[in-house]
């Protein structure tokens, strides 16, 4: 039997981070550690807060 391992996670619905809060400058090492592989990242403005949106490809 042989394990192997993924160094990132994959997930099966978008997950959603808050970073109203957040520096502009920091933004971009946020998407880093959120990405999934083969994931679509953006940016989307609901209710006067920003969340960064990870979007699994099919």
């Amino acid at each position: 039997m042989s394990a192997t391992t993924q160094d990132r996670p994959r997930y099966a619905t978008a997950t959603r981070v808050d970073v109203t809060d957040c520096p502009a400058d920091r933004i971009d090492d946020r998407i880093r550690r959120n990405r999934v592989r083969g994931s679509e990242v953006h940016l989307e403005r609901r209710g006067g807060r920003t969340f960064l949106v990870t979007t699994p490809a099919e």
